[in-house]
């Protein structure tokens, strides 16, 4: 094909009509230009920054994408993983948060396979939450036997599943690699009883490996006497309130937060059994949540700095924009 023979305006057109318009590839274009595919890069690129060729996105996610880039830009995280809306939000709330823990979990299990897929002798480190069991039942089985999961805390008193001990068995039989679980209680009686546990040669040794995870996934919640963290580990109402007072609004893998994302000075951390809070800072931590009730909590553990990747729904989202704007 002959080249026009009116300037690079003429030709920036022709090699922009037959790569976008007819989808030919950039070497393609080359050659039926008769030009090197340096030039058409650069023809393509110039195509762009005068406005010659104007790109839009139309789909309902490209409203997703914009908010999930903003969310990480304004509270500093690396990438913010957001699920599309649910038609049930509005109207059907109890369907809307079962299906919003659903969509994260599928989103969670989807990131988590790709890193798994592509990086070797990988550790991960887990611990639990209704969210976090969403994504083990969601994740396909895989054949990695390179792979190490670990519990970043004890189990919980009452295990209906969610636990931190449930969760990374179940991970690692899909995963299809062995698992270490701290067989031990989340919380003990007294700061004394922790230490001296943690004194212990082989619990020193499952923390020590716990605490060189190479990617952590973690939920958190809200402080409240009766809440789903608390019940299940056998807090009582009295403790937690005595945590609130200290001004305690998020759980994070047992640690409890307060909203400028500072470590709590109550008793309920100094009982708590696993890695440590300088480990969990160092990590390399993906935080998955869903529900507008998990805004405040979120945005504390975003505020200590605990959050590289976020996994969300739309009703954390929404609420973050509204709060951030």
């Amino acid at each position: 094909m002959a080249r026009p023979k009116s300037g690079d305006d003429d030709l920036g057109v022709l090699a922009a009509w037959l790569y976008y318009v007819h989808g030919l590839g950039q070497e393609q274009v080359a050659r039926r230009l008769n030009l090197s595919r340096t030039k058409v890069t650069r023809l393509l690129a110039q195509a762009r920054e005068t406005g010659l060729v104007k790109i839009s996105v139309e789909h309902e996610m490209a409203e997703t994408l914009a908010l999930s880039d903003w969310i990480s830009q304004r509270y500093g995280v690396e990438e913010c993983v957001l699920t599309p809306p649910l038609e049930a939000q509005s109207s059907e709330p109890e369907l809307a948060e079962r299906l919003g823990r659903e969509s994260v979990g599928i989103a969670a299990s989807n990131y988590l396979s790709r890193i798994l897929l592509s990086t070797p002798d990988m550790i991960l480190g887990v611990a639990g939450g209704r969210t976090i069991a969403r994504m083990a039942d969601a994740m396909r089985q895989l054949s990695k036997s390179d792979c190490l999961v670990v519990a970043m805390i004890g189990a919980s008193s009452i295990d209906d599943g969610v636990s931190s001990y449930s969760v990374a068995l179940q991970l690692a039989a899909t995963i299809g690699c062995p698992a270490r679980t701290l067989p031990l209680p989340s919380h003990v009686g007294s700061p004394q009883t922790r230490q001296t546990l943690e004194q212990d040669t082989v619990l020193r040794a499952m923390l020590d490996k716990g605490e060189t995870a190479a990617l952590n996934l973690l939920s958190c919640g809200g402080v409240q006497p009766g809440g789903t963290f608390f019940r299940l580990a056998g807090i009582g109402a009295s403790e937690v309130e005595d945590a609130i007072r200290a001004g305690a609004v998020s759980e994070i893998g047992g640690f409890l937060l307060a909203a400028d994302g500072s470590l709590v000075d109550c008793a309920l951390n100094e009982r708590r059994v696993g890695i440590s809070f300088e480990a969990l800072k160092r990590g390399t931590n993906v935080i998955i949540a869903s529900g507008a009730r998990k805004t405040e909590p979120l945005k504390a553990v975003m505020k200590a700095g605990l959050a590289r990747t976020i996994i969300i729904d739309q009703e954390i989202a929404q609420a973050l924009a509204r709060k951030g704007a």
